[in-house]
Formats: C-alpha cells, sequence, structure tokens
C-alpha cells in the first residue's frame, strides 16, 4: 500500500522520464481497472469510422501504455 506522497511521486516520476510517446504525442497518466497507466494521448482519442477503428487497433501496440502503479478502487488511504 502506497500513501498519497509516494504515489503522486510514483506518477511524476513515471510522466517526467518519459512525457512524449514514440509518435510525437503527450504521454499522460490514466486510471483504469485499479491501475494507474502512462498512456500515449492519441489512445484516448475518439474513432470515428471503422477504418479509423482498423488502424487504431492495429498502431497501438506501438504507443506507450505502461503501468505506473496498482491503486484500489477505493483510493489510498487518508492521512489524518
Amino acid at each position: 500500500m502506497h500513501d498519497h506522497a509516494r504515489a503522486v511521486d510514483l506518477i511524476e516520476n513515471a510522466v517526467d522520464a518519459r512525457p512524449f510517446c514514440s509518435c510525437g504525442r503527450h504521454t499522460t497518466p490514466v486510471w483504469r481497472d485499479g491501475v494507474v497507466w502512462l498512456e500515449c494521448s492519441s489512445l484516448g482519442d475518439p474513432r470515428d469510422g471503422i477504418v479509423a477503428r482498423f488502424v487504431a487497433a492495429a498502431t497501438s501496440p506501438a504507443h506507450v501504455r505502461t503501468p505506473i502503479i496498482a491503486v484500489l478502487e477505493d483510493g489510498l488511504p487518508l492521512a489524518a
């Protein structure tokens, strides 16, 4: 279990270490399924049309998607 300061530190260090994806877009921390991930910002873009969805599926492995820290859905315990 991590406290808030340690969790924020891990997230900030991950973003500082890899601020950009190889495609040139910035990376951003995203919470999903109990884990904070460092992801390429293009992975969150809406995909309109079937061709765009196929291209996104084919190129998604080339984009940054790295787990940073596991966080329970209840969140981190609050400091008193």
